[in-house]
């Protein structure tokens, strides 16, 4: 008796899942109709990463004296990083560090990833500042 009315109510509650789950109508998202086009001068270097943040999806461009443009998806450019030598600058950051190699994005901001020819890794800044260095061996 108690196998039948378990089974029953098994049988029941799959019953009810299986209709409420079938039940949905499905959704279907259109893409814009245009889409946005912009251009992205040569001059800006090799395209290194795409984030996301607040204000939108960018890309992020380094060129071969290593300065770092960021740019928005319709090809606007929304900020520029220097590079140096010897004589810092404000906001920029040193060459020493390195290529490049991606950004991330985190709630407390942008961050950059560089590694140079030793194998030095070091996360940094949009303002300069090094977070944190890891070395390969």
């Amino acid at each position: 008796m108690r196998k039948r009315v378990s089974l029953g109510l098994a049988s029941l509650v799959l019953l009810i899942a299986g209709y409420a789950i079938g039940n949905r109508k499905p959704t279907v998202v259109h893409a814009n109709a245009a889409p946005t086009q912009g251009v992205v001068p040569r001059s800006y270097g090799r395209l290194v990463a795409g984030i996301a943040d607040q204000i939108g999806t960018g890309l992020v461009f380094e060129d071969a004296e290593g300065v770092i443009r960021f740019v928005s998806v319709n090809g606007m450019k929304e900020g520029e990083l220097a590079r140096y030598d010897k004589t810092p600058t404000h906001g920029g950051i040193p060459k020493s560090y390195g290529h490049l190699v991606t950004a991330v994005v985190n709630p407390e901001g942008t961050a950059l990833v560089f590694e140079d020819g030793a194998g030095t890794i070091r996360f940094v800044t949009l303002t300069g500042v090094k977070e944190s260095e890891l070395t390969r061996n």
